[in-house]
């Protein structure tokens, strides 16, 4: 259902000089909502492309009619935290800074955060700070609850 999806609305969000981020078909708060999450090629998104890009994809996803319940349309920026969702999406972000979520800990820490150093053969080298002084942790990607890009202070 979502490739269908994304097939009919990327023309869309590229004719907004945009990109397609991500999108999330999920349940919360028992409502189910579509979150369109996109990105402004070489510019900082506004409100005004959003509103565009929404009211496109209202109409093509009335038109496609792929989602029988009801749900919300959501069109908006990943955010400055935007979660990783996928390996491909980690390898992108090679030499940024990221929080990390592991499934199992890992030399006694539940999480942590620091920038990707690499990201090859499903193992992440994440360099982060203890005290001051610099380390490096291999993180295996099925150890991985959850990875976002992070805002270092």
């Amino acid at each position: 259902m979502l490739e269908k999806i994304k097939l009919a609305i990327v023309p869309l969000i590229e004719a907004q000089d945009c990109y397609l981020d991500d999108l999330v078909y999920e349940k919360e708060a028992g409502e189910m909502y579509l979150r369109v999450y996109i990105e402004k090629n070489g510019d900082n998104l506004d409100m005004d492309t959003c509103v565009a890009v929404s009211e496109a994809v209202s109409e093509k996803l009335d038109e496609i009619d792929v989602i029988k319940d009801e749900y919300y349309l959501e069109v908006s920026s990943p955010g400055i935290e935007k979660p990783l969702r996928t390996w491909e999406k980690v390898v992108e972000n090679v030499d940024s800074y990221v929080h990390i979520d592991f499934k199992d800990p890992k030399e006694g820490m539940h999480e942590v955060e620091g920038t990707i150093l690499s990201a090859e053969n499903e193992i992440i080298l994440l360099q982060y700070f203890v005290k001051g002084r610099k380390k490096k942790i291999e993180i295996p990607y099925d150890n991985v609850r959850f990875i976002r890009l992070a805002v270092k202070f």
